[in-house]
């Protein structure tokens, strides 16, 4: 094991790859350090546009249809009935909250935040409820309120995850960029030379004449390149989650996220999510590694065996998303799980149910690519 890494460590693409590897962790950081500059004023964007649906500027004259105060009003410019009187007081306790929201935002005060944009989705849905027009500013409130929810009973400050700049958070968006075609394209680029270069040096012919069998060679080409790999991808996350957490705090493992079944959605904390998606990817990540020493070991050429893994890893996933069809067979094969993020709870209407099930065609996977490398050594024996 020890030779194997020495060789492998030698390589001068290796080490580059390693350098570039490390800069990614905080080219991420600086990626969401800009993002949250801008936070504020998207959040100001989104309560201004709500604003705007509801209160027309002074001195509108317009179609009434543009605002939803205006369409309370009839032919004279008075409310048209009680409900109407009800909606309009509904709409201005809206207006008055939006400007308390957008205060608290400026001040970092996250559980006020919290409560007064949960209040206002509160009244948001009152008005939904009473018969009022639709929001166009304004989706999937009841999600919102069980999230909202969800950190008040557990007094947990609210962020935004995809630009978390916390540890844990850190590491969730890390995972969700990296466990994409970024660490496929990484598994080819590290290791299709590392058992190629064998052949292509004739080293193979000084293997022949030790004391030690095919076998026992392919598995420490193997258990060295799912070390290195796997290793080096946790220091990167430790990495990126000390650097985040010392900078900005930790966060909260107990973060909701939401997880979509069909037309429902379930709340579920953060470390769930991350502990069955990482177990996931880590399978996936065992399969490409042994799908791509193999082809190394039938091509025996760098290049053809980089090419044929990207394609076969890449080509899948590309129909996938041009016919809907072949989605439907995503969930059994390998190809598919680069993004085990979009898998979760994707098969059946249990989360639980839909992990294992995945669980078992991953590990099943691998199990085929086992048995391919035993008849192989059986035959070459």
């Amino acid at each position: 094991m020890i030779f194997e890494w020495k060789k492998w460590i030698k390589n001068p693409k290796n080490m580059i790859l390693i350098g570039f590897a490390l800069l990614s962790v905080f080219v991420s950081l600086t990626n969401l350090y800009y993002k949250n500059l801008g936070a504020d004023q998207a959040v100001f964007d989104h309560l201004k546009a709500i604003n705007d649906e509801i209160d027309p500027p002074q001195g509108y004259t317009g179609p009434k249809g543009n605002y939803k105060l205006l369409l309370l009003l009839d032919e004279n410019e008075e409310l048209s009935s009680n409900k109407a009187q009800e909606l309009q007081t509904n709409l201005v306790d809206i207006i008055y909250l939006l400007e308390d929201e957008h205060t608290a935002q400026l001040e970092k005060k996250w559980l006020e935040k919290t409560k007064i944009q949960t209040e206002r989705l509160t009244l948001q849905q009152k008005y939904l409820d009473l018969g009022g027009e639709p929001w166009r500013n304004e989706s999937n409130i009841a999600e919102q309120l069980a999230h909202n929810q969800w950190l008040l009973d557990r007094k947990i400050p609210m962020t935004n995850l995809d630009i978390g700049q916390q540890g844990f958070y850190f590491v969730y968006y890390l995972l969700d960029h990296w466990m994409n075609f970024l660490i496929v394209i990484m598994i080819g680029l590290f290791f299709f030379d590392f058992l190629t270069s064998e052949y292509e040096r004739k080293n193979y012919l000084f293997m022949a004449v030790q004391p030690i069998t095919n076998k026992r060679f392919f598995q420490r080409k193997y258990v060295l390149a799912v070390s290195v790999f796997i290793g080096g991808l946790t220091m990167l996350l430790v990495l990126g989650f000390i650097v985040a957490s010392v900078v900005h705090g930790t966060g909260s493992l107990m973060y909701p996220i939401t997880i979509y079944q069909g037309t429902t959605f379930k709340l579920i904390p953060l470390w769930n999510f991350l502990l069955q998606a990482i177990s996931l990817q880590l399978l996936f990540i065992l399969f490409a590694i042994s799908l791509l020493l193999l082809l190394s070991k039938w091509l025996k050429n760098a290049l053809e065996v980089l090419g044929l893994f990207l394609v076969s890893m890449f080509v899948p996933v590309i129909l996938e998303a041009l016919f809907s069809k072949i989605h439907a067979i995503s969930v059994s094969l390998p190809f598919f799980y680069m993004n085990t993020y979009s898998k979760v709870a994707e098969i059946s209407g249990s989360f639980s149910t839909s992990y294992f099930i995945q669980l078992v065609v991953l590990v099943s996977w691998n199990l085929i690519l086992v048995l391919i490398w035993r008849l192989n050594w059986r035959k070459k024996e």
